[in-house]
């Protein structure tokens, strides 16, 4: 069973499509290429968008108790936050490699230099991930709305005051 919150789905569905499109493309000796190639797309993905769609903090003020409410996004696979599926496909992706580093000749130096762009990759994730959680909440973009932002159509407030059931005696409804 696979379980997300808010669009954290995408990062599994991103990865099962490169996959399905490198696997045919990459020759048969370069099998772990076909996998890890995607992971690193995968993880981009799901960082980039994560960061993006998971700071994004709503600010509801309701009109009655002039109170505010604050939402935040969430968008998860797993209960893991999307950009900290970036970290984990990467992760995965280098144990792959290290795993095929006994390979000889021109795939034993892409295995390398894949090991490059994935400590890249990790260096760079783990970073901005530290940037963004000790900044202040100016990190946030915040998008203030009332509960009634937009006026009524006039038909809806003669709907309203017009209700057939104002003078109508409840009780006629219950069992007797």
């Amino acid at each position: 069973m696979i379980v997300w919150s808010g669009r954290g789905f995408l990062s599994l569905l991103i990865l099962f499509i490169t996959i399905f499109l490198f696997i045919p493309i990459l020759p048969e000796n370069y099998i772990t290429q076909s996998f890890v190639i995607p992971l690193y797309i995968a993880a981009v993905f799901s960082f980039f968008f994560g960061i993006k769609w998971n700071k994004t903090l709503r600010v509801f003020i309701d009109k009655e108790t002039g109170k505010e409410i604050n939402f935040k996004s969430n968008h998860g696979l797993f209960w893991i936050n999307m950009e900290y599926w970036g970290i984990i496909f990467s992760v995965l992706a280098l144990l792959m490699l290290t795993q095929s580093l006994d390979k000889q000749g021109t795939e034993f130096y892409l295995n390398l230099f894949l090991i490059i762009i994935g400590i890249a990759f990790l260096v760079y994730f783990t970073t901005t991930l530290f940037k963004i959680k000790n900044s202040k909440i100016s990190s946030f973009q915040f998008q203030k709305t009332t509960t009634e932002a937009e006026p009524k159509p006039s038909f809806v407030k003669q709907e309203i005051s017009t209700n057939k059931f104002e003078n109508e005696d409840p009780t006629q409804y219950l069992p007797k």
